[in-house]
């Protein structure tokens, strides 16, 4: 009997420092990073990092520290995070634009005397207690290099913040080797030669790890997007005047860039989706518009590091009446579906577990939410450390992995357990755009499945789209309630904000649920 257990190919452990030195090494009058007027080679950011580390070495800065960022993405941001890992610490990025409460409370928790700001982000650091070092004042004084501190490829390199379902904001520690392990040989994805990324993710997300590190740890150029919001114009310039081959995008944000201006991505190389479900009709589109163009589906929780999975979306895939796959793990990872503390045969339907160097180390002061998500399991006869994600889904024969919905959004209505996925599914089958299904409380505190959907066609009432989703969909199944939307809210990583969502059809507030 197969298990449904899959690994992606093993990988060599590699700190993300030292992975950079190398490329710098090789590539060292190749432009690392860039703006529309500005620019640093691979040999000068490596110098530029290293007197950073030095003088942060003088600083008290070492093995074992979480150094907050409070910054926005520039040219002069990388060579930071490059010193701050060099001198073994870590750094915990954290957004400018959150209020300074939300800020201060996440410095209290990394416990930091010390963190580094921008012009904007020092606003942020006003009466926190921490002493702030600026990004210019790190650039511009001297210091001599000395030497660096051996630094495990196990050890933590990044604090990611993430409130998964509960809504309680969690530090997930995520050790150098769990980003190494997709850009280093082999890496998850051909780039090509000489890729240029476009870098406009959210700061505190780890698509910023995708964009930064997937660039410098592969000889590539980033493209830093210094604007808070990515306009059709700006890619349309990027691609255009600075040769950008690769993008990554939310599925909600490819939505609108393409429903609005599908002109704007023409020669692109490749384009990732990755947060969310990809939406087929947008593939379709894309595919119509550019057949040489390569789209890529990546699936993976935080706590396993950008991506655990990817899969090279096809036409057929974007044609299918089933969601576009997840596809398969990455280097470094492997996925297994459980039940029970047991690995479920293939073809099964269960919990997807992650193992491999892409997990993190666990959550930052929280043993007992550590325990609870990384769990030890029996893996084809081995312990195995793996995480939990709350994902259900299943391995095919291929050995491909489907994403099924969620454990925490599952309900049960008249005896039936129902995934919301599979609203959603029937929605985007009968062509609407986007569509979230959310279990709700009625009047009597009960929870009932209500369907947020852009319309299939112009014109078409909430009345009529329930009407075909009752043509669709078994009877326990057809959602309680339908709500036309002619635009989905969104975050500012750019996925649907299904809080926000509720509340404006005047729905009781809800913890968001966490989608891949």
């Amino acid at each position: 009997m197969e298990t449904s257990s899959i690994y992606g190919p093993p990988t060599q452990p590699r700190t993300i420092h030292d992975a950079f030195y190398r490329v710098a090494a090789q590539h060292p009058q190749r432009v690392a990073v860039r703006t529309a007027t500005d620019s640093i080679t691979y040999a000068e950011l490596a110098a530029d990092s290293r007197r950073i580390a030095a003088q942060l070495t003088s600083r008290g800065i070492g093995l074992g520290h979480v150094v907050p960022v409070v910054a926005r993405r520039s040219v002069e941001l990388p060579a930071v995070l490059l010193g701050i890992l060099a001198t073994g610490a870590a750094y915990g990025m954290l957004d400018v634009r959150w209020p300074p409460r939300r800020l201060q409370r996440f410095l209290r928790r990394m416990d930091a005397p010390v963190a580094v700001a921008d012009s904007a982000g020092l606003v942020g650091l006003t009466g926190s207690g921490t002493r702030p070092l600026t990004v210019d004042e790190l650039h511009h004084t001297p210091a001599e290099d000395g030497p660096l501190p051996q630094v495990a490829p196990e050890a933590c390199a990044t604090v990611f913040w993430t409130s998964g379902s509960t809504g309680t904001p969690k530090a997930v520690l995520s050790p150098h080797q769990a980003t190494t392990r997709l850009f280093t040989t082999p890496p998850y994805l051909d780039y090509g030669n000489a890729p240029v990324m476009i870098h406009a993710a959210a700061v505190a997300w780890d698509a910023f790890t995708l964009e930064l590190w997937g660039m410098l740890l592969l000889g590539g150029t980033l493209i830093v997007h210094t604007a808070d919001v990515l306009l059709p114009g700006d890619l349309r310039s990027y691609i255009r005047d600075l040769g950008a081959t690769h993008l990554f995008l939310t599925p909600s944000l490819a939505d609108v860039i393409v429903a609005g201006d599908i002109d704007c991505v023409a020669g692109l190389r490749c384009l990732m989706v990755g947060g969310d479900k990809p939406t087929p009709a947008t593939c379709q589109k894309l595919y119509a518009a550019y057949p040489a163009m390569e789209l890529v589906n990546g699936y993976g929780p935080v706590e396993s590091c950008v991506f655990a999975t990817t899969h090279p979306i096809t036409p057929a895939d974007a044609h299918a009446p089933q969601p576009i796959p997840a596809g398969g793990p990455v280097p470094g990872t492997g996925v297994h579906i459980v039940a029970d503390g047991c690995v479920l045969p293939r073809g099964q339907v269960g919990e997807v577990a992650l193992s491999g160097s892409g997990l993190a180390l666990g959550y930052l002061d929280e043993p007992e939410l550590t325990d609870a998500a990384f769990r030890t399991l029996t893996v084809d006869g081995r312990q195995c450390r793996v995480y939990l994600t709350g994902d259900h889904g299943h391995i095919d024969d291929r050995g491909t992995l489907h994403f099924a919905g969620r454990r925490d959004a599952q309900i049960k209505v008249a005896g039936h357990r129902i995934e919301p996925a599979e609203i959603e599914t029937a929605a985007l089958s009968l062509g609407s755009g986007r569509a979230v299904a959310l279990p709700l409380p009625d009047g009597a505190g009960n929870p009932r499945l209500v369907l947020f959907a852009e319309p299939p066609a112009p014109g078409l009432t909430e009345t009529e789209l329930h009407v075909r989703l009752r043509e669709t969909l078994p009877a326990y199944m057809v959602p309680a309630r339908v709500h036309v939307v002619p635009e989905m809210p969104l975050l500012d990583n750019t996925k649907i904000d299904k809080r926000a969502l509720a509340e404006r059809y005047g729905y009781p507030a809800q913890p968001p649920r966490k989608d891949h």
